[in-house]
């Protein structure tokens, strides 16, 4: 019984020393920032409003993307665009592939017209993914995938702001073609084996 009065009494201060010790690595949410200001809060580490492009879409200048295959930004005015909606999506009027040139609006990429879901496999009332795991599934839809009809969850329009937190990050493209074009199609499942 001693032994095992003991053998607790161990075991519990080992659990309460592994405690501490995760303790004080954790981060707190509000924390997980490199501003100064609380993350979770109302303020804005914004000095001035931003101010939008105005220029119209087919007049603006590409802009390059932040890193390889970076959603590209939208280099014009959105006025009149937004909400987007499934059954209402402006920007495909310009930036599906046949309408592009007439636009001067970059086309949208392949992978906006692939589905990369794998398909759902019923057996015995139970659902599974019909894949291995990492697989990364690939099929063309030959029409525009709806599950990207959100344009704007993904592209953002630019705009000129100050903020007082410098960047650091230098993107690497391995080719210059890279800055300005995607290619995600053809590195879909880079890393994924």
């Amino acid at each position: 019984m001693n032994k095992l009065l003991v053998s607790l009494t161990i075991l519990v201060f080992l659990v309460a020393g592994c405690t501490n010790q995760t303790k004080e690595k954790w981060v707190e949410d509000e924390n997980i920032d490199m501003s100064d200001d609380l993350l979770l809060s109302d303020e804005s580490v914004l000095t001035d409003m931003p101010e939008y492009s105005k220029i119209r879409s087919g007049e603006s200048e590409i802009i390059q993307r932040s890193f390889e295959n970076a959603p590209p930004l939208i280099p014009h005015r959105v006025g009149g665009f937004l909400p987007i909606k499934v059954d209402d999506n402006k920007c495909l009027r310009c930036h599906m592939p046949d309408k592009a040139p007439e636009f001067k609006a970059i086309p949208l990429p392949e992978t906006h017209f692939t589905s990369y879901r794998p398909s759902i496999v019923e057996e015995d009332g139970k659902y599974r993914v019909d894949a291995l795991e990492g697989e990364v599934i690939e099929k063309d839809l030959k029409h525009f995938n709806g599950a990207f009809f959100n344009c704007s969850q993904c592209h953002v329009p630019q705009t000129n702001v100050t903020v007082e937190i410098p960047n650091v990050f230098d993107p690497d493209y391995r080719t210059n073609t890279d800055k300005t074009q995607s290619n995600l199609k053809e590195n879909m499942d880079e890393g994924v084996r």
